[in-house]
């Protein structure tokens, strides 16, 4: 793939015209709710939270959030993809960050927790809450956060070492 630079950017820019469509069509509900609901922890409290949100009227929003958000990993799963093939490329052959099979394996692990998360935040809103979906969905969320920020740092000190040697050159 010849223009992974180009593939990035333009993913980048689908990633980010669906966070704008999703949060245009969940207006207003506030995101932090839907990172809020991610980390519920337990049946307890998702059904407070739940309780809540039906009450304000917003258990709707929040339950379009969800659906919107399994289109969403694929598109910031092929942006991390991509950005971390093309600063690869950018880095020397034999340097010691350039791992992209490693980056792209979090990468599609990241995106697959994701969808895990959402179906066990599915369960929560449409079955009786079990402790087993808020556990679930706390756990894949934070290891969907965390192999992202893995991912994203990877990408930003390769990219400081590329500027870095193209100042030299």
């Amino acid at each position: 793939m010849k223009n992974k630079g180009i593939i990035f950017i333009t993913l980048l820019i689908l990633t980010l015209a669906w966070m704008f469509l999703m949060r245009a069509m969940t207006t207003p509900l506030d995101p932090r709710t839907i990172f809020d609901f991610e980390f519920i922890g337990t049946a307890k409290h998702a059904v407070s939270f739940l309780t809540g949100l039906q009450n304000s009227g917003q258990l709707e929003l929040l339950t379009r959030s969800i659906f919107l958000d399994f289109i969403f990993p694929l598109l910031y799963g092929a942006t991390f993809y991509y950005s971390s093939a093309w600063i690869c490329s950018k880095l020397p052959e034999k340097h010691i960050f350039n791992r992209f099979r490693t980056l792209g394996t979090l990468t599609i692990i990241a995106v697959i927790c994701d969808f895990i998360e959402n179906v066990s935040l599915l369960k929560l809103i449409y079955y009786p809450p079990a402790d087993m979906y808020a556990y679930s969905a706390f756990l894949f969320a934070s290891l969907k956060f965390l192999l992202l920020a893995i991912v994203l740092t990877h990408f930003i000190i390769s990219g400081l070492i590329v500027l870095k040697g193209l100042k030299r050159s």
